[in-house]
């Protein structure tokens, strides 16, 4: 048995009699429970496969983004405390045979496989390679084994040696929701990973780490249709209390009995206005707001613990909650600031729902207590807005995000003018990683790629819209799949040559659902005129072009990088 593991004992079987030193060890004969590392867990005892009713693959780069600060940020402890827990997982096995159903964990599981596989793919010594290799796989296959439709693309762009170093094949737009998540989170962090800031030593310092200080809790049942049974009790029995409730209910219940009521109309009011989630989103950025400091406790015990509702309820309510419900509603209304100047500050504030809904809202919550009536609340909304996009283009994960606009919200404190904010200043390293993604030969993989394309367009004087099967749609100017006697072989000879040219940036348009498929693989002089009548500003501007080939491609992607950096005041 694994260091650290339990079992429950059978009834039969004696228990520690009063006085006694309790074992530690409890054994039923149908479940097991173990404390793991991660390399006892990616060991020959157990073949991974995910059963039959497992859900999709479904993390993104923000959950992968928190992971990967989470670890770094344990690396940094020291002793006992230098340690990190990844949660529970329930296994389905039989003893003595490998063959292992994850029933629950497939999302950590998944992002554990490609995390190794990323670090054994980075160049360095083949020792380090080696051992992280097996983490991966067995000399008998996988250790991990996805459902059938996810296995040889799981296999080709994580598994294999130096698949994580691979170009997508495939067109991005052809790939499911679940193979673009393992591309996206493989190509994240490879981006985090093999950054020039990041030194070998120390991805070789988090490897060991990874396998020898992360744990896990795994519960081992033997039946495959049980484990389905346990965890379909645990919705069933499961209180269906909505977080935005339970925090209404928490934190209204420390109120005194006579000034309740008035607490609560006023709190029915602000979520009748706002709807449930963003009722509760304002608890969040409350929390941040009042804490100055992220925080993975629950968001009604966190704001009990730091706010005076303990000692002055209806204080906090009325003076609090209700005035910072406002301004997230004007925000949300787009009606900040003086009315003279709430265009030019509605623009801004649009443009920034459309790459981070959500994470800027405390810095403008409080621009709006502190400075409403300002001159120079135009210019912080623009840089605010910037600074989203840029963060997003640069790839900075999401706990550096919120420490930096946390860090923010300090300077607005102080009154600083705008100009003197550092917060808000964009860094050459973040300008030089955003110019990087936008470069990218395989700019259309990201998730953001079409929201780049509507944030230029906007700037050309059109807003299209968001992305929308019917429309708007991504249009490859160069067409994607190779046809042997198509006329833009003439331009690009060979696959090779297509695929280094239609996924950037400069290849791109917008067009209707209908055009893009009229479009479809057309030479260049049938698609110039679909563009030309297209009615997409970003889409007519290309009808003026008489080739199109590899320069046109570069060129456009230039200037379409200029045109962004030139809205932002950014040198390119």
């Amino acid at each position: 048995m694994a260091v650290g593991a339990f079992q429950l004992r059978p009834r039969s079987a004696s228990y520690p009699k009063r006085g006694e030193k309790p074992t530690g060890e409890f054994v039923r004969d149908f479940i097991q429970v173990k404390v793991l590392s991660l390399r006892e867990l990616f060991s020959g005892e157990y073949a991974f496969r995910l059963p039959w009713f497992q859900r999709a693959y479904a993390w993104q780069t923000g959950q992968v983004g928190k992971l990967l600060t989470d670890i770094f940020d344990a690396l940094e402890l020291e002793g006992d405390q230098r340690r990190y827990f990844l949660g529970n997982i329930m296994l389905a096995k039989m003893p003595d045979n490998p063959d292992t159903a994850l029933v629950d964990g497939h999302q950590r599981m998944m992002t554990l496989t490609i995390l190794f596989a990323v670090l054994r793919d980075i160049p360095r010594g083949a020792a380090e390679r080696a051992w992280l290799h097996d983490l991966i796989n067995a000399e008998t296959g996988h250790r991990l084994t996805p459902q059938e439709m996810l296995r040889d693309f799981v296999e080709t762009y994580v598994q294999r040696p130096g698949a994580t170093t691979l170009e997508l094949e495939e067109n991005p737009e052809d790939l499911s929701e679940t193979e673009r998540n393992v591309i996206e989170n493989r190509d994240y962090l490879v981006g985090q990973l093999s950054h020039r800031t990041v030194p070998v030593e120390s991805l070789d310092a988090m490897a060991s780490f990874l396998a020898d200080n992360c744990f896990i809790t795994v519960s081992i049942v033997r039946d495959e249709n049980e484990a389905w049974r346990f965890l379909q009790k645990e919705e069933e029995t499961r209180y269906r209390f909505s977080l935005t409730n339970r925090a209404k209910s928490s934190m209204l219940a420390l109120i005194p009995l006579g000034e309740r009521e008035a607490c609560r109309k006023i709190w029915e009011k602000l979520e009748m206005s706002l709807g449930g989630e963003e009722m509760y989103g304002l608890l969040g950025h409350l929390r941040t707001l009042i804490t100055r400091r992220p925080s993975d406790k629950p968001v009604d015990s966190d704001l009990i613990e730091n706010s005076n509702i303990k000692t002055d309820g209806r204080r906090f309510i009325e003076k609090v909650l209700e005035p910072a419900g406002e301004r997230l509603s004007a925000l949300r209304r787009m009606e900040a600031g003086i009315p003279g100047d709430r265009p030019r500050i509605a623009a801004s504030i649009e443009r920034m729902t459309w790459i981070a809904p959500n994470a800027w809202l405390p810095a403008g919550m409080l621009w709006l207590e502190k400075r409403s009536g300002s001159r120079e609340t135009v210019l912080f909304f623009a840089r605010l807005e910037r600074l989203m996009w840029m963060l997003r283009l640069s790839g900075m994960d999401p706990s550096r995000q919120q420490k930096l606009l946390v860090r923010l919200l300090a300077e607005i404190d102080k009154g600083m003018p705008v100009a003197e904010m550092k917060e808000l200043a964009i860094s050459k390293a973040t300008r030089d990683d955003a110019l990087e993604s936008l470069r990218a030969h395989t700019f259309d993989s990201r998730r953001y790629a079409g929201r780049i394309l509507r944030r230029i367009s906007s700037e050309l004087g059109q807003d299209p819209g968001p992305i929308h099967p019917d429309l708007c749609t991504v249009e490859h100017i160069l067409p994607c799949g190779w046809l042997d006697k198509s006329g833009w072989r003439t331009e690009f000879k060979t696959p090779k040559s297509v695929k280094s040219y239609s996924h950037r940036l400069g290849n791109l348009t917008l067009l209707s659902g209908a055009d893009n498929f009229a479009a479809d693989s057309k030479d260049w002089s049938d698609k110039r005129v679909i563009y030309a009548q297209s009615g997409f500003k970003i889409a007519t501007t290309l009808a003026g072009t008489d080739e199109w080939n590899s320069k046109a491609i570069d060129d456009r992607t230039e200037h379409m990088i200029r045109i962004l950096f030139d809205a932002w005041e950014l040198p390119v």
